[in-house]
């Protein structure tokens, strides 16, 4: 029951922590970082750099929803993941409404993927974001998104590994993010809960090697994996004219070796 009390607390503190303060780079976008359970992989330094060097203009703010630096407190407890998940849809449409009309990104790590989805499935009618990246998601495979595509104007890419040892064993033992235990990760497997062409599967492959992503848990945010695939999915607006393909408004950040859906 103490220890109830206490998560409760904590919880607490993490739903009612304070937004991101906007820097200059926020008139050209943002992108919300959700990391993973203990914040083990500290993946928005790698995901910043990343996007920097691919010439991403736009900000990036992490939603630290994390309670703990033990994996499996945060992983069990769920109750701060939710609680993540309703500040992160408060920063959205507070961003929205600031903002009006620039891109929005969202990237979750492993539990974080559960915070970024839930946080969706909570903003309020006519509130959407662009493009979503889920890297070694801990929710279930068959986990149902309908409700969080409702607010997603572009897709989810779901980037999974059979190679990811966390969730091949632990993450089977302490339940996935969303409490069901002794089944499959979307980053183990794939994400199966809708057959839409909204959610893209990627399946690891050993070319991603050359850029730091061996197929584990965290390496998915390493520098090198970052700007050479993932900042493909990713939309900013430029302060100035560079080579670019312009996506809707937005401007999307130019790959030369583009990732191959499953």
């Amino acid at each position: 029951m103490q220890f109830r009390a206490i998560a409760a607390i904590l919880s607490l503190l993490v739903l009612v922590g304070c937004g991101p303060s906007y820097g200059p780079k926020a008139r050209y976008g943002i992108t919300f970082y959700s990391p993973g359970a203990g914040n083990v992989d500290f993946g928005d330094n790698g995901l910043r750099t990343g996007l920097e060097q691919a010439g991403y203009q736009g900000q990036v703010a992490t939603n630290m929803w994390t309670v703990s630096f033990n994996p499996a407190i945060d992983q069990a407890l769920r109750i701060n993941a939710l609680a993540g998940a309703r500040k992160l849809a408060g920063w959205i449409e507070d961003y929205a409404d600031k903002y009006p009309g620039k891109p929005i990104n969202l990237v979750g790590l492993s539990a974080g993927t559960g915070v970024t989805i839930w946080a969706l499935e909570r903003l309020k009618p006519g509130y959407q974001v662009d493009n979503v990246i889920l890297l070694a998601s801990s929710l279930s495979n068959n986990y149902d998104t309908t409700k969080a595509l409702g607010h997603v104007r572009g897709k989810v890419y779901n980037y999974y590994s059979s190679n990811d040892a966390v969730l091949q064993i632990p993450m089977k033992l302490f339940g996935t993010i969303d409490g069901k235990f002794g089944v499959d990760g979307a980053g183990a497997v794939g994400l199966k809960g809708n057959r839409t062409s909204q959610v893209v599967n990627i399946r690891w492959k050993p070319d991603f090697r050359r850029y730091g992503y061996h197929g584990g848990h965290t390496d998915g945010t390493s520098p090198g994996f970052v700007k050479a695939v993932l900042s493909q999915h990713f939309t900013s607006e430029r302060p100035r004219t560079t080579r670019a393909t312009r996506t809707a408004g937005a401007t999307r950040v130019a790959t030369s070796d583009p990732a191959r859906s499953n």
